[in-house]
């Protein structure tokens, strides 16, 4: 298989969870969760298709990061990292708490009836007290404050996990550590060893509740996500595992779901499912677990196994970039900044239509193209041309591009037809097919070898939009680093 051969897998996966946003947040002012601004009325339908999407849609987005992880270390070391972690993710978390949570939080309380102006809210938005709930390390003062990170606190927890965790990512990179991942890559690989990362999640779940506000899991569970994209990235039999298994699991996970939501129908009024220790609460938490786990699995397996099963490449015209490559390259750059701007875009759209006198159906319809209408053309007209505000939503300084760009992109190499590296375009290319490499120390020992060869050729898979969230793809050093990650967001989610 070619390493040339674009992979339109990996760019519909990334298209769903990159359009999702818009339609899973929307969808939340009609159905049950919380959100800044309602609707007046819940309607049952949005609160189905709400908890179908709470069900995967984060913990995809934390696996699929920690994938990126594992590809990113391969470049550089764990201060470059933390430092590239803080300008990519940091910066932004700080520019949307300063400019656009406070301007949603405001909206939310002017629709149920809050007076006062903005300048007020805004100063006591920003009366905060140290709070050693980790990793929200801040939190609104006791004593009339209204801080809260919105939507950002996938950001946070993504973050202080990454950093948290990077010392044991480093290490399980080493000789000593890659031999330890053997055992547990070898368990996990086995008939139903891709169930067990399951039972972990399912402990955190039960023992400490979900949390509505976080994507209604609890925030460690997000951590174990978070780990289990490393160790699929790192060993290839639990990748593969994921390819034999995705439909399997898709089927149980439909099936769980359903029971899920027997489970929610069959308790009373006053429980609470997320944190209460009743049998139905916890059978709802337990349930809920182990589904979400299976569809990651299934939805990464699926992308995988298409990929694998694609036999007739089309190679990209010579000395030209086509459409399809250049709309992957601009998806790529845009999944940060269109995450920290989408939610605050639909909160304001939502607060001018939701006061129309129209259908419910229809509002929905208005507030979710609209919003994706808006926040695409914030991204392109008031973040990717300034410099400044490229810095402010986490892209890299754009290159200029010699004349011969487009036949470089077409292929693979120099510079990124939009204006960032080649990279991020290799996104949709070069697939899952031949599985995540792992970097076992037989293969370091040959880096000349078929190993080092076959590594090489999948790692661009694995860096893309999603990774913008985690990591660039950059182009660096002799060495490229081309991590890249099959989806997005999201929250992307």
């Amino acid at each position: 298989m070619s390493g040339r051969e674009r992979r339109g897998e990996l760019d519909a996966l990334r298209a769903l969870v990159v359009v999702g946003l818009v339609l899973f947040h929307t969808v939340v002012i009609f159905g049950a969760g919380e959100f800044p601004v309602k609707a007046a009325a819940e309607n049952r339908v949005a609160t189905v298709l709400l908890a179908f999407g709470a069900t995967w849609g984060m913990p995809l987005l934390f696996l699929i990061s920690g994938m990126g992880i594992w590809y990113s270390l391969r470049s550089r070391g764990p201060l470059a990292f933390a430092r590239e972690r803080l300008r990519r993710l940091g910066v932004p978390l700080l520019t949307g708490l300063l400019v656009l949570v406070p301007l949603q939080d405001y909206l939310g309380l002017r629709r149920v009836g809050g007076t006062g102006s903005f300048a007020g809210f805004y100063a006591r938005f920003w009366d905060v007290a140290p709070s050693a709930d980790f990793p929200f390390v801040v939190t609104a003062d006791p004593g009339g404050g209204a801080f809260g990170t919105g939507h950002l606190w996938f950001l946070v927890c993504l973050l202080a996990y990454s950093l948290v965790l990077l010392p044991g990512f480093a290490w399980l990179r080493r000789p000593a550590g890659a031999r330890l991942l053997e055992r547990p890559g070898g368990l996990l690989a086995g008939p139903a060893g891709f169930l067990l990362p399951a039972v972990a999640i399912a402990v955190v779940e039960l023992a400490l509740g979900s949390e509505v506000g976080r994507g209604a899991w609890n925030r460690n569970s997000y951590a174990l996500f978070l780990l289990a994209g490393y160790l699929a990235a790192a060993d290839p039999r639990i990748a593969g595992a994921f390819q034999r298994r995705w439909r399997p699991a898709a089927a149980l996970g439909l099936v769980l779901f359903l029971a899920t939501g027997a489970a929610f129908g069959a308790m009373n009024a006053n429980a609470d499912p997320f944190t209460g220790m009743d049998p139905l609460s916890l059978a709802f938490r337990l349930l809920k677990s182990v589904s979400g786990w299976l569809w990651v699995v299934a939805i990464v397996g699926f992308a995988r196994d298409r990929a694998g099963r694609r036999r007739s490449p089309v190679p990209a015209a010579p000395g030209r970039a086509g459409p399809a490559r250049r709309l992957a390259g601009y998806a790529n750059d845009a999944v940060l900044p269109f995450y920290v701007l989408h939610e605050t875009v639909i909160v304001v759209v939502a607060y001018a239509v939701l006061g129309w006198p129209i259908a419910g159906g229809l509002q929905f319809c208005l507030i979710a193209l609209v919003s994706l209408a808006a926040t695409l053309l914030l991204y392109d007209l008031g973040v990717r041309r300034s410099p400044a505000t490229r810095f402010l939503f986490g892209l890299r300084p754009a290159r200029a591009l010699p004349a011969s760009a487009d036949a470089q992109v077409a292929g693979g190499a120099g510079p990124h037809v939009l204006g960032e590296d080649a990279d991020a375009d290799d996104a949709g290319r070069d697939g899952l097919q031949g599985g995540v490499a792992a970097q076992r120390p037989q293969d370091q020992r040959r880096p000349g070898g078929a190993a080092a060869g076959q590594q090489r050729g999948e790692e661009a898979v694995l860096d893309g939009p999603l990774t913008a969230l985690d990591d660039d793809g950059r182009q660096d050093a002799p060495e490229l680093d081309r991590g890249q990650v099959p989806a997005g967001d999201g929250p992307v989610a």
